[in-house]
């Protein structure tokens, strides 16, 4: 809604000027003044678009009054009212911004036209505004997405060329999250509306490929936690659909922002483990997060024997270790219990070793007088396990392969996690797991890379419309695919196909 300031020392005159207004603009807001004064103070106290005012007035010519709003607002709008005496030195005030200028008594046409006019001026300087304030989300999406994931300080170099890394400066804290079935694909505008209206607008929200977000938030809120918690009771009224959020802890500086998203992409991978959990924290220390349970804990490292997870097991054998070596509260008997029980579930998940020997490792333990003696047997055993399922760990790598060589063959097809993971024997999670600590690179993350490899070169050696290839290629949302080919090239999919064929044909 525009506002438009009346000034003029006559009412009638002012009373005449707001019914052309009100038939020209019926949703504008007016407000008047009588003199310049006023007009001055209202100039300072309001966001004024348009300004209607005599030329001679008391206290403060219109003249006087254009240059103050010039002032105040380059954006502000003028048009000055002047009697036939003071019509050439109306026609001066163009170097105060005044857009137009109407002789006394107005005609309800030329008003007409000249209301039209800085209207038209107001709605094409609005759709600049926009326009820049899209590029400039753009631009910040694009580099921080590319200087998360590539980690290098030359990303952010280019970026200080393209965009004010004073806002990257104020980035405190970070949430990863994670939806299942594409839900990032199908619901990325209304999900960047949902988290504005619940968080605000200083967030920079990177929607990483189908299924996982990261939200950089701007502020310094009292407890992260809490936040997040807010956050996915209002994304899962509003979408009915199961979110996972890791929260960061402080950011110091944006450079840190990779290894913060590195850690919480690691973080994630708890729910695997804690199935009843969704919101997992990056600080240890941070009061919101609960503290890992004796039989939760316990319960994770068994998961990781049972699955030959090697990658795992030592993270969480050590956390065993802090755990009964940092304190006093846990009588001995109990701690040679806890790591008895360790090695009784690493001899059954070893097909090769022998029982008898089983009973020999646990009279150690319990003959041993100091922690430090219970860890370093329990972790022989560790570390013969480890070697054992390491004789095996090809076929995590074929597992990847296998994976990789799927997705390569059948990108263009609604991709389903689950029934390739299936087809390997495993979960989903547990799939995707894998295929991070074998590659480095997100399983799908390296989908929507895949895709959009196929989209570029299709794009050039194709005539297919963007609309032929999106549907190819495996996206189903054309908008997505949009933002999506921008994010990764810097351009929209026609312009890379106009560029790509102007450099072929230099």
């Amino acid at each position: 809604m525009h506002t438009v300031l009346i000034v003029d020392d006559e009412k009638i005159e002012r009373k005449g000027i707001r019914r052309l207004v009100e038939r020209e603009d019926s949703e504008c807001r007016i407000v008047e003044a009588a003199n310049g004064r006023e007009a001055a103070e209202l100039l300072e106290e309001e966001n004024v678009d348009i300004l209607l005012t005599d030329i001679r007035m008391p206290h403060m010519s219109g003249m006087e009054l254009a240059e103050r709003a010039a002032g105040c607002s380059g954006a502000t709008q003028t048009i000055i009212f002047s009697g036939l005496q003071d019509f050439e030195y109306a026609r001066t005030a163009i170097e105060y911004g005044v857009k137009d200028y109407i002789l006394k008594p107005v005609d309800p046409a030329e008003f007409s036209r000249a209301y039209g006019r800085v209207r038209r001026n107001l709605h094409r300087r609005e759709e600049e505004h926009r326009n820049r304030d899209q590029m400039s989300k753009f631009l910040n999406q694009y580099f921080l997405t590319r200087f998360i994931t590539e980690g290098k300080t030359a990303v952010a170099e280019e970026a200080g060329a393209h965009v004010d890394l004073t806002g990257w400066e104020n980035i405190r804290y970070a949430v990863f999250i994670e939806c299942e079935n594409r839900f990032f694909e199908k619901y990325e505008e209304e999900f960047e509306r949902a988290v504005t209206e619940e968080l605000g607008e200083r967030i920079y929200c990177l929607n990483l490929n189908m299924t996982q977000s990261l939200l950089l938030i701007c502020m310094e809120p009292e407890d992260p936690v809490k936040t997040a918690e807010s956050l996915l009771a209002c994304l899962r009224r509003q979408f009915s659909q199961e979110f996972y959020m890791a929260v960061s802890s402080r950011i110091g500086a944006w450079r840190d922002i990779p290894d913060v998203y590195r850690k919480l992409d690691s973080l994630m991978e708890e729910k695997f483990y804690r199935t009843g959990r969704h919101i997992f924290c990056e600080d240890p220390e941070n009061p919101g997060k609960a503290a890992v349970e004796e039989g939760q804990l316990m319960g994770m490292l068994e998961k990781d024997i049972r699955n030959r997870d090697m990658y795992h097991l030592e993270e969480h054998f050590e956390r065993v270790i802090r755990k009964y070596s940092e304190s006093t509260e846990f009588p001995s008997m109990y701690v040679k219990f806890v790591f008895s029980n360790i090695v009784k579930l690493l001899w059954e998940a070893s097909a090769i070793m022998k029982g008898d020997n089983l009973n020999e490792v646990v009279d150690q333990i319990y003959g041993c007088h100091t922690i430090e003696a219970v860890v370093q047997v329990t972790r022989k055993q560790v570390d013969e396990y480890l070697q054992f399922i390491g004789q095996d760990k090809g076929s995590y790598r074929f597992k990847a392969e296998v994976t990789k060589d799927y997705v390569l063959h059948h990108y263009g097809e609604d991709i389903n996690l689950d029934v390739l993971a299936k087809r390997l024997f495993l979960s989903a999670g547990y799939l995707s797991m894998i295929f991070k600590k074998e590659t480095g690179e997100n399983l799908n993350q390296f989908i929507k890379n895949v895709r959009l490899e196929k989209a570029a070169e299709q794009l050039t050696g194709t005539d297919l419309t963007v609309g032929e290839i999106c549907s190819r290629v495996g996206f189903a949302n054309m908008s997505y695919f949009s933002k999506c080919f921008r994010r990764q090239y810097g351009v929209t999919p026609d312009a890379y196909r106009k560029q790509e064929k102007k450099d072929q044909d230099v």
